[in-house]
């Protein structure tokens, strides 16, 4: 994943002591709700190219079963070995 882009989603807490630690849970929710508004975007039929390529580089952060998001990806539907 491009590290600006990462850079802009990463979500840190403060300590008490009012250290910043890196917080996992609140980037990955962070990323979710931008997904979901691309989502919204392709659905509006208005995503702009730099929304394709925020999702080709989120794309390890979009569920499985998400046929939308992963289509606009640029995912491919399946590997050559499950084609066999």
């Amino acid at each position: 994943m491009n590290v600006a882009l990462y850079a802009r989603f990463r979500q840190v807490s403060v300590t008490k002591t009012g250290k910043e630690r890196f917080d996992r849970k609140a980037t990955e929710k962070a990323i979710q709700g931008h997904l979901e508004h691309l989502r919204g975007e392709i659905l509006a039929e208005r995503i702009s190219y730099s929304g394709i390529w925020e999702l080709q580089e989120l794309k390890s952060f979009i569920k499985p079963n998400d046929v939308l998001l992963l289509e606009w990806a640029g995912v491919p539907e399946f590997e050559s070995e499950e084609i066999k």
